[in-house]
């Protein structure tokens, strides 16, 4: 019998940076948060109880959070695309928390 041959190739020992993907996490789950709040928010007719708002403050500081470590994750040596894709997301996120809460100081 012959014996498979394996074609296994390493360019390298860098791996997917952890620090990026937990911040991809986290701001995915601040814009979910978010989105939900909002929802939640319009089906109360803009009234939303004083636990939204804590909860929507809460997510405003895991974006900060996360956008942090999206981009302290940058600087490590491994691939790019989870500290990209978190740094992304975590400053869209952050920005449309901003946008929120500087529409309801000026409403």
């Amino acid at each position: 019998m012959r014996r498979k041959k394996r074609n296994i190739y390493k360019f390298g020992d860098k791996k997917h940076s952890r620090r990026g993907k937990i911040s991809l996490f986290l701001a995915l789950l601040s814009f979910f948060a978010g989105v939900v709040m909002v929802i939640v928010s319009i089906q109360n007719g803009g009234n939303a109880n004083v636990y939204i708002g804590s909860a929507g403050l809460f997510s405003l500081v895991v974006a900060v959070c996360s956008l942090i470590n999206g981009l302290a994750s940058l600087g490590e040596d491994s691939y790019k695309l989870f500290p990209v894709l978190g740094s992304i997301c975590s400053g869209l996120a952050l920005a449309g928390w901003v946008a929120v809460y500087v529409l309801g100081f000026l409403v």
